[in-house]
Parts: structure tokens; sequence; C-alpha cells
């Protein structure tokens, strides 16, 4: 009985729904982030590929999508090796 007044109590409801909404915008943004590295990485990968053990340190310290995405467009506009360590470091 007092479960069933739990699940329809509209404040009750209202929390759940709040919970649930948190949890689905932190699940999105470890998804940007996972994505963000697999990015940067295969980047590397083909265009610096001595880099790429350095590039997996560095994108396991960048926490934020942002971030990586910012790194990214460094690292595109990197003129050679040297430069793309620099970005690195």
């Amino acid at each position: 009985m007092f479960d069933d007044l739990m699940e329809k109590d509209p404040k009750m409801m209202r929390i759940r729904a709040e919970i649930e909404a948190r949890g689905e915008a932190r699940g999105e943004a470890k998804g940007e982030v996972k994505g963000a590295r697999m990015m940067v990485l295969a980047f590397v990968q083909m265009r610096f590929p001595a880099l790429l053990d350095q590039t997996r340190k560095k994108v396991k310290r960048v926490t934020t999508a942002d971030e990586l995405k910012q790194l990214f467009q460094q690292l595109i506009n990197a003129a050679d090796e040297d430069a793309a360590r620099s970005l690195l470091t």
C-alpha cells in the first residue's frame, strides 16, 4: 500500500523523473566524451602514428568533450609532428 502511494504521488513522480533525467544527461555526456576521444585517437593514428601512446595518455586526462574537440581542431592544424607533440604535453 505504501509503495502504491509513493508511485502515484505527484511529488515523488517528479523527483523520480528528475533523477532519471540527470542520469540520462550524465550518460549522454560520457558517450560524447568517449566519441571525442575515439575521434582524436583515430586522427593521430592516421597522421602522427608515432604519437599514439602520448595521445592516449592525453585524452585520458581530458574530461570534457569540448576540450577534446578543441584538441582535435588544434591537431588538424598542426604543421608537423613536433607541433602536434607540443599539444599533447
